[in-house]
């Protein structure tokens, strides 16, 4: 008579149980399989799937149309048609009743947890790089450091010496008189007066020009105050005046200065974009 599934896990923690079932289970394998309810269970259908009922009685009712065992079940094959007997060599490769470990998980959800926890090493991995990527990012831009970059340096502008006229001018005077001996004195008086307003009026004179006009002129005013008759006796030391216009020198630029060539600079970390 068949066991029933609370029957055959008592008869598991038995000693000698689970050989008296016809399994290949040691007492300590059969008690670990009764504590795991679906190692048990499986345990069980391989047990009920390898256990082949005895003929019924030749006088029982309806004997005649109970089917008989087939020859695969005889030769220990289950209900199903499928070879058993390497399940009961080795109970390690019945699913569900590895008996060396009852609490492992099914052979069906393991998949499905690897590939989770897979997925999950992976979103781990990409959120660190993001996260990583976005602090140096924050930082480059923090510490970034801008500076002037010269592309072409400056070009100073540089002069040369030109001679130009101060709009002044210069008188020197020769040893040649102007007048004669037996000559009327107003008209000695005349000529150098003519001579001093040709020279030494209206103009801008140099400093040294200026000493020469007014000496010449202070000789007419002299000659003038001692009247205008007589004749000349003897000749001065004044003579005839020249007057030329005063030049000096001075630094003229080349209009040649050009400004520096620069651009604002970005240095980031101390090594990426324009560093110096």
């Amino acid at each position: 008579m068949s066991l029933s599934f609370e029957e055959f896990r008592e008869r598991l923690s038995t000693p000698g149980g689970a050989a008296s079932l016809g399994l290949t289970l040691s007492d300590d394998e059969g008690r670990r399989v009764r504590t795991d309810d679906s190692a048990s269970r499986a345990w069980y259908d391989y047990w009920v799937s390898t256990t082949v009922p005895s003929g019924p009685d030749a006088t029982t009712p309806g004997a005649a149309t109970a089917p008989a065992a087939s020859e695969a079940t005889a030769n220990g094959h289950g209900a199903g048609g499928h070879d058993l007997s390497a399940l009961r060599a080795s109970p390690a490769a019945f699913p569900g009743a590895a008996p060396f470990d009852p609490h492992a998980p099914t052979p069906a959800a393991t998949p499905a947890r690897k590939s989770r926890t897979g997925l999950w090493v992976l979103l781990s991995i990409l959120g660190a790089l993001v996260l990583i990527a976005v602090v140096v990012l924050v930082v480059a831009l923090t510490t970034a450091r801008h500076w002037t970059k010269v592309d072409v340096p400056e070009q100073p502008e540089t002069f040369h010496t030109e001679e130009y006229e101060t709009g002044r001018f210069d008188v020197s005077m020769d040893d040649v008189n102007l007048c004669f001996v037996d000559q009327a004195w107003s008209d000695c008086i005349d000529a150098m007066a003519a001579e001093y307003d040709a020279v030494c009026a209206d103009v801008e004179l140099a400093d040294a020009a200026t000493r020469v006009c007014d000496e010449y002129l202070a000789a007419i005013d002299d000659m003038r105050s001692q009247g205008t008759d007589g004749v000349v006796a003897s000749l001065g030391t004044f003579g005839n005046l020249e007057r030329t216009a005063e030049t000096a020198t001075r630094e003229v630029s080349n209009e040649d200065y050009r400004p520096a060539e620069t651009h604002e600079a970005v240095c980031y970390l101390g090594f990426l974009g324009e560093c110096r």
